[in-house]
């Protein structure tokens, strides 16, 4: 395991990176959640196609949670077993979801990006929860509590390919793994590269500051070892848009490594890489209402430092089937203990009542 996975393994287990997974789930699935008091898994019937499905669902810790295998079928995607490494690979909606049993309990990733889901062993079999599904792997569901029946399809989703593209670069006693997001298959040429920009410059100006900063601190040694590595994840792909998560680490030996975050949102029509106001379809009163609930949120949190009077002007955030997570670095606003500060709210809160996500986005032609 490469040092910036061991690091943010830690740091999940203290419970300082959290992940927003289950902020996202949809109200209909939401209905599913059982009191945390309940120890002893319910079963749920799961169905998909019309049909009822062989696998169970769970009910269990407040969450509904499938089975790899029921994914799989849904997702129609993938799904491998590493026997040497013990990890499962399942490969679905443009991201790959590694469930790593090495250390004993489940350790669950996303293309090397680290969400903060969990995922159990139970009876025997491995789970997720139904809000991984939706956010990662491009499934819906619709949730009858009478019936304890969860309904799973296939979301429809943009005609767009996205890959890992790699970077090297040769630094002695460095462990260096840099991935990116490239994208193909828009049939829009110009659009595309855009998009392939925009991404590649920022991964080319991580590359050039790890690069400098090595120059100014000296070589790594061998007892002491630098780290620079980058991943990335898909947290959106309906309606014409893009939504990605990109993640930067690097370590030069110090107390500990330093992450940075970057939410991207594309329009896939124009290429334009879309801002909080364009998601807000431009409401002045609701970006600054939503200032305030963050504030209120933020400064309501342990470990705040001060400094918060409103959203930034160019304001971190990226988009999920059902909202949008405004989210501040390390450091920015918190104790680096609090890891990344993120305020998830979905479109009903932030839209105008009936309009329908991104709606007022209007290609560049």
């Amino acid at each position: 395991m490469t040092s910036w996975k061991k690091w943010t393994s830690a740091l999940l287990a203290a419970g300082i990176i959290v992940g927003s997974g289950a902020g996202w789930q949809e109200s209909s699935v939401q209905a599913a959640s059982v009191s945390t008091k309940v120890t002893s898994p319910t079963e749920v019937t799961l169905k998909s196609a019309g049909k009822t499905m062989t696998q169970k669902g769970l009910l269990q810790g407040g969450s509904t949670w499938v089975s790899l295998t029921a994914v799989k079928d849904v997702a129609g995607g993938t799904l491998t077993y590493d026997a040497k490494n013990k990890e499962y690979t399942l490969t679905a909606a443009n991201n790959k979801m590694r469930i790593s049993l090495a250390d004993g309990s489940p350790m669950l990733r996303v293309n090397n990006y680290y969400p903060g889901v969990e995922a159990k062993l139970i009876q025997g079999r491995l789970y997720i929860p139904f809000s991984a599904m939706r956010d990662y792997l491009g499934v819906q569901g619709s949730w009858n509590g009478q019936a304890k029946t969860l309904t799973l399809s296939k979301v429809k989703q943009n005609n767009v390919t996205v890959k890992a593209a790699t970077v090297k670069a040769n630094v002695k006693n460095a462990e260096v793994d840099i991935q990116y997001p490239q994208v193909s298959g828009l049939g829009n040429d110009k659009a595309e590269a855009a998009i392939n920009k925009v991404l590649k410059d920022e991964t080319d100006a991580f590359v050039a500051g790890f690069k400098k900063q090595v120059s100014e601190n000296g070589a790594a040694t061998a007892d002491r070892p630098y780290a620079f590595e980058s991943t990335y994840v898909v947290t959106y792909n309906e309606n014409g848009v893009l939504g990605l998560i990109t993640q930067r680490y690097e370590d030069y030996a110090g107390a500990h490594g330093m992450t940075t975050r970057s939410g991207h949102t594309f329009d896939l029509e124009s290429g334009k890489e879309l801002t909080l106001n364009d998601v807000l379809q431009n409401n002045t009163s609701m970006r600054e209402s939503l200032g305030k609930k963050v504030g209120t949120q933020l400064k309501a949190r342990g470990g705040y430092l001060d400094g918060y009077t409103g959203l930034n002007k160019d304001q971190d955030f990226y988009v999920t089937p059902t909202g949008i997570v405004v989210f501040f670095q390390l450091y920015e606003y918190t104790a680096y203990a609090e890891g990344f500060p993120e305020f998830p709210f979905t479109y009903k809160e932030v839209l105008p009542k009936g309009a329908a996500p991104f709606s007022g986005v209007t290609a560049e032609k």
